[in-house]
């Protein structure tokens, strides 16, 4: 499994219609950062990817998913200094897939 809810059904004492909402925002949030990385790729942006990646760890981990919360470090921190600029295209690909993954398999979870 790539998500883990036990984080989310601890904090809202098994309240799985606040998981369900919860689940709803990451899978908006995840299309707006599906839109956005990119572009900020393209323009090489790492500023901004720097801080978008930062706000994207935030939502994957309260979904569980920590190796993407560490990719997202990563990056954030890459980004920021500028360095490694070879790697973010594959961190940013790797981070939307698994994301992507994720809300496939948040669909089919019984809450």
């Amino acid at each position: 499994m790539i998500s883990d809810l036990n984080y989310l059904k601890t904090m809202s004492e098994g309240d799985s219609r606040f998981i369900r909402e919860m689940i709803e925002l990451f899978r908006e949030q995840i299309g707006e950062y599906s839109a956005i990385m990119p572009d900020l790729l393209h323009r090489k942006d790492y500023a901004n990817l720097s801080r978008l990646a930062h706000k994207a760890k935030s939502s994957v981990a309260v979904m569980g998913m920590n190796k993407v919360a560490d990719l997202l470090k990563e990056l954030e921190i890459l980004a920021q200094e500028g360095k490694e600029a070879e790697r973010y295209e594959a961190m940013v690909s790797e981070f939307l897939e698994q994301s992507q993954l994720a809300i496939e398999e948040l669909d089919n979870t019984d809450l």
